[in-house]
């Protein structure tokens, strides 16, 4: 087990330091930490093989999930071009009833357009005399508090 845990801890780092040195698309401060973590596990390993002689050692499980979730985060945020030269695929090509295109919409002519704006301004009227109406119902009140 314990040989086992001091590769892991070699190929962990070794990963993370060429991903962090690989993926130029990534943050520098993100490429700093995954830098930092790959130095950490490679340093830690190269400590239990050379320097550790018997005792107890730590397991940290971290070692065999944190290059997946940096490889994956990874992934996420570097985008992968095609490459010179190719096509990109027909993606509407397989579909045997695309959706039809939406109708355009219908040009208005001068009479609708003044039709349109005859209908608001009457609206704009009866939003007026409602409030002026309201407007005179609390005028005729008598204050509420003494003078």
């Amino acid at each position: 087990m314990f040989g086992f845990y001091v590769t892991a801890l070699f190929v962990s780092g070794i990963g993370v330091i060429v991903l962090a040195l690989v993926t130029s698309e990534l943050h520098p401060g993100r490429r700093v930490v995954n830098g930092l973590i790959g130095t950490a596990f490679l340093s830690y390993g190269i400590y239990l093989a050379v320097f550790f002689h018997s005792g107890e050692y730590t397991i940290f499980l971290w070692v065999f999930i944190v290059p997946f979730i940096l490889l994956g985060q990874a992934m996420h945020t570097v985008e992968v071009g095609a490459p010179p030269g190719a096509r990109r695929p027909d993606l509407d090509a397989d579909l045997v009833d695309p959706a039809p295109a939406p109708a355009p919409a219908p040009a208005r002519t001068a009479a609708t357009r003044e039709r349109m704006a005859a209908a608001k301004s009457a609206q704009l009227e009866a939003l007026r005399a409602k409030h002026a109406a309201k407007s005179d119902e609390f005028d005729d009140h008598a204050p509420s508090t003494p003078a």
